[in-house]
């Protein structure tokens, strides 16, 4: 228990959150585990429920964050703030403006004494080490894939590799609607009565078609196929399209043609009958790709061929995957099908030396929370107070630095420690100051 360890070491264990686009998680340091994960949403005193992603304005954001930051200290982990450290886990692709606005109602409204910021996809500083840490590497490719994007950044030696890293918009944000339209083109809606009709032809698809509802019948239904039961569904797909093809090319064969889902949702008694094909087409834009030929592997290879010669069969070796979306069964596996397909491309012919060499790791935690869990171990590290930004401190300067350019600011307390410390650019013995 936090409160009795405070008891023992004199300081109480700080609090550690990670405010993601849909979903937070809260916690204490040196726990193995978030204590809460709950949408990042409030419910206001009309019972309107208002998400985060649908605020425009700063001071509706400000408003929001001083709500949702009262109910996850005095409602959830029942701490005061003004007596804890804060850990806060944050995208590397977090806007300065919501960083400025966080940290604003920290230390002017709820006056916590010092808060540190840890950055999942290891972008800056110490970004890499809150993913890193779980697993006790110092070298890696961390890909995260959250619900708006995927973002890849290599980490060599404890150290970000800032020129190559590759981020694009294959989140489950994509899946869910590639879902959506998968539905509208083949769904069928039945009624109360037993009557089926097609899903188009509903004036009301979107309030049935709600982001929870795709949310939830991504995750109990769909599953990633293997690359060749894929490019077998391709051929089916083009073959439909062309009707003018004499060949006929058979569907894959499904345990069952459809399955139906249960708009609870609504309030009268409907369902969905859903082809079973969707459940392996939903997922697919993310291997795929657009036009530019974008798929998250081929984010990864990018990031290998600007990464220097000499450490790319280390990176390959110590692959982490972190995020939401990479909980769907059959992510990994595919992934690894696909680097080694994309090899044969002209684009990555410098790497076919990798093929074969890829390994993903498999992180204590689950995926979407594998980055609170790395800001939780550091967040239990004595070195914490010195890497904090102090109360004191912002509100002589009222800005946050950049952590790229963050230097150690205690080298006489660091003097005494003869160990490896947090640098803002990566790893740094101490030995070396003295």
């Amino acid at each position: 228990m936090p409160g009795f360890e405070s008891l023992i070491l004199g300081e109480k264990t700080a609090v550690v959150f990670d405010i993601g686009s849909v979903y937070t998680k809260c916690g204490f340091a040196g726990e193995t585990g978030p204590r809460f994960i709950f949408p990042t949403e409030i419910t206001q005193p009309n019972g309107q429920v208002k998400h985060f992603l649908s605020l425009k304005t700063a001071k509706e954001k400000r408003k929001f964050l001083t709500v949702f930051l009262h109910q996850l200290y005095y409602r959830h982990l029942l701490v005061n703030p003004k007596d804890r450290r804060v850990v806060v886990v944050e995208s590397i692709l977090c806007t300065t403006e919501f960083r400025e606005l966080l940290a604003d109602v920290l230390y002017n409204h709820f006056e916590v004494t010092a808060f540190y910021r840890a950055i999942p996809s290891a972008l800056f500083a110490p970004a890499h080490l809150v993913t890193l840490f779980t697993l006790g590497l110092s070298s890696g490719l961390v890909l995260d894939c959250g619900y708006k994007e995927a973002v890849v950044v290599p980490v060599s030696e404890g150290y970000t590799l800032l020129n190559a890293w590759q981020a694009a918009q294959l989140g489950s944000e994509t899946v869910y609607a590639n879902m959506k339209s998968l539905l509208h083109r083949d769904a069928l809606l039945v009624e109360e009565h037993g009557q089926t009709c097609a899903l188009a032809e509903q004036p009301d698809t979107e309030t049935m078609l709600t982001r929870e509802v795709l949310e939830d019948l991504v995750a109990r239904t769909c599953f990633v196929s293997p690359s060749q039961r894929a490019e077998q569904w391709d051929r089916w797909s083009s073959a439909q399209l062309n009707t003018t093809d004499d060949d006929e090319v058979a569907e894959p064969k499904v345990a069952e043609e459809h399955f139906v889902y249960p708009l609870n949702n609504l309030q009268v008694n409907k369902r969905l009958q859903v082809p079973s094909r969707l459940r392996e087409l939903a997922v697919e834009c993310l291997f795929r790709g657009d036009n530019d030929r974008i798929t998250l592997a081929s984010l990864l290879l990018k990031s290998f061929i600007t990464c220097p010669v000499d450490i790319r069969r280390t990176l390959a070796a110590n692959i982490i995957l972190i995020g939401g979306t990479v909980n769907i069964p059959g992510f990994a596996s595919r992934l690894l099908e696909e680097l080694d397909s994309f090899l044969e491309w002209d684009e990555f012919s410098n790497l076919r030396a990798l093929k074969g060499t890829f390994r993903i790791h498999q992180p204590p935690a689950e995926p979407n929370y594998v980055a609170w869990l790395g800001g939780a171990i550091f967040g239990a590290l004595e070195c914490l107070p010195g890497r904090s930004l102090e109360r004191s401190v912002y509100l002589e300067k009222k800005t946050l630095p950049d952590w790229t350019s963050v230097i150690d600011t205690n080298p006489c307390e660091s003097a005494q420690r003869p160990e490896f410390i947090l640098d803002a650019c990566g790893w740094e013995l101490v030995a070396d100051k003295r």
